[in-house]
């Protein structure tokens, strides 16, 4: 799945390359990124963040350069952002949301790398909905046929499948791109506030990307936000063994924010 998944997105990449020949408005880096992470809300945001009249959207939200497709060339990459133009006494700008980055051990270097001014966004879920969100996806793409206690049995207890709970222990990501990011570069957010109050988060990232304010019409902000996902229910006492399992590790990540997501 990972190797059709990576010929997929080169055939993207390269067909944006040929469509950017002889385009003098593509081919530029990305001014921001929006890291992750996955089932948070990235989609709805991004489609969001992109309406504002300073924003220009990446040939596709989900390049995948920093985690698949890295060899592909810098210019490769150039050519999914197009050139920022003058609009009422501005620049515009542009960004991608690809939410496996947040996950994967060398993206924060090889972003650093590539676009070290970038100014990085993320959105964090509670860890136990993101876990459930995910099997869910799982059993609808036909790659999980076990129950969800089981799944989560085996997350618990077997190094093998550790990988399922480890993407929830989001502080030790984020230590992990601060190390090569300021502080200043990145926004961390939480996908719950996204969906209850989408207006208030937009805000939040305006501020952050030095873009004027802006009202998205109402239209916008009931766009699809993966509700169902949301509003699904977990067994208490299934839920009550990952609450334990995450618990220290949220502490920690409140810790380094300076703020209680209430998770």
């Amino acid at each position: 799945l990972a190797a059709a998944s990576s010929t997929g997105r080169r055939c993207t990449v390269r067909a944006a390359r040929e469509q950017a020949e002889g385009d003098p408005g593509v081919g530029t880096l990305p001014d921001f990124v929006i890291i992750g992470a996955a089932k948070g809300g990235t989609t709805f945001f991004y489609n969001l963040l992109t309406r504002h009249p300073h924003v220009e959207s990446a040939a596709f939200k989900e390049v995948h350069y920093f985690d698949l497709l890295f060899d592909e060339g810098t210019e490769a990459y150039r050519q999914c952002f197009p050139l920022p133009r003058w609009k009422d006494g501005r620049k515009t700008i542009t960004g991608e949301a690809t939410p496996g980055y947040l996950f994967h051990p060398h993206a924060p270097e090889k972003m650093a790398e590539m676009v070290p001014q970038a100014r990085l966004i993320t959105l964090l879920r509670n860890p136990v909905d993101l876990f459930y969100s995910s099997y869910q996806h799982r059993v609808r793409k036909g790659q999980e046929d076990r129950s969800f206690e089981q799944t989560v049995r085996a997350a618990l207890n077997s190094p093998h499948e550790a990988r399922l709970v480890l993407r929830g222990i989001y502080v030790d990501h984020l230590l992990r791109w601060r190390r090569f990011f300021s502080a200043e570069q990145m926004l961390v957010l939480k996908s719950e506030d996204l969906f209850e109050r989408p207006q208030d988060t937009l805000k939040l990232t305006l501020e952050f990307l030095d873009l004027p304010g802006w009202e998205p019409e109402a239209s916008a902000l009931r766009g699809k936000r993966n509700k169902g996902d949301y509003e699904q229910k977990i067994d208490p006492t299934i839920r009550r063994q990952l609450e334990d399992y995450f618990e220290p590790h949220n502490r920690r990540l409140y810790e380094y924010l300076g703020v209680d997501f209430g998770w």
